[in-house]
């Protein structure tokens, strides 16, 4: 009897993820980059349908259904007010590519997704742009022009890089570079290529465009290359310990669990001192 019951509680879990089998996709071929098979899956052609299901266990039916790492950056979803066990998504859409369908979604949520290493990570949209950039590289380049490094690069990360047509007609697109390192911000590389060829990147929105200093400095959004993790606003989330008094997030230092330190309650707040 309860072999039954378990059986029929599974089958109508499954029915709620998906109203038809989802073909899998290919795995990835060896020779292909993970960003570049990704970027393969999420413009291929699907239909979702999910009903009052749990966002973590939608991007697990994803995850298996395309043989692609969907990852949700808890801590950031927790930081916007939300518990991502009770995000339940209620979506339908048909004959779309994956990646149209899954950002409309996720929309639900303000959130988006982004390619990051071999995984797509679901976030916020600054968060996105931040780890992009931010995610850790190895390369080795010798005497390699600038316009085919950049090429590579974007390509083998799934970030968007713009190189300035002005520089392609200068042949300032043309200088070689040459640069070995590893386990260094995506972003880190990019400068110190665009340094090497005499050119400068700015961040627009989530595009990096290549160009000459003078025109960087005019087009870019920000002073920094990488965007604020935090939105913009520049402001850290509060955390509260269990006595009620909020904290200030310190610093991670080598992967050890974050520090805290109090913060003292405002001037208002203090009881006045007994006579």
């Amino acid at each position: 009897m309860f072999r039954v019951v378990a059986t029929v509680g599974i089958l109508a879990l499954a029915a709620n993820l998906s109203a038809a089998p989802v073909p899998k996709s290919e795995p990835k071929p060896k020779d292909l980059p993970d960003a570049e098979f990704i970027r393969k899956v999420l413009d291929s052609k699907t239909s979702l349908e999910f009903n009052g299901v749990n966002l973590a266990a939608v991007l697990a039916s994803l995850s298996e259904d395309h043989r692609v790492n969907f990852i949700l950056d808890r801590a950031v979803i927790q930081q916007m007010g939300f518990e991502p066990n009770d995000m339940n998504i209620d979506f339908k859409m048909k004959d779309v590519k994956l990646r149209t369908g899954v950002r409309a979604m996720l929309g639900q949520y303000n959130l988006t997704l982004a390619i990051v290493g071999d995984t797509v990570l679901v976030t916020t949209e600054e968060q996105a742009i931040y780890k992009q950039l931010k995610h850790r590289i190895s390369v080795s380049y010798e005497e390699v022009p600038l316009k085919q490094a950049v090429r590579d690069l974007a390509k083998a990360n799934g970030v968007n890089v713009v190189l300035d047509p002005k520089t392609v007609k200068s042949k300032a697109a043309d200088e070689v570079v040459t640069l070995h390192v590893d386990d260094v911000p995506f972003e880190a590389v990019i400068r110190l290529m665009c340094e090497m060829a005499g050119l400068k990147p700015a961040r627009m929105g989530n595009v990096i465009y290549i160009t000459t200093e003078e025109r960087a400095d005019k087009l870019k959004d920000s002073d920094s290359l990488v965007p604020n993790p935090n939105g913009g606003t520049g402001v850290v989330p509060s955390i509260t310990l269990p006595n009620g008094l909020p904290v200030a997030p310190g610093v991670l230092m080598g992967g050890a669990a974050p520090a805290f330190a109090p913060v003292a309650p405002p001037a208002e707040d203090v009881p006045p001192a007994k006579p």
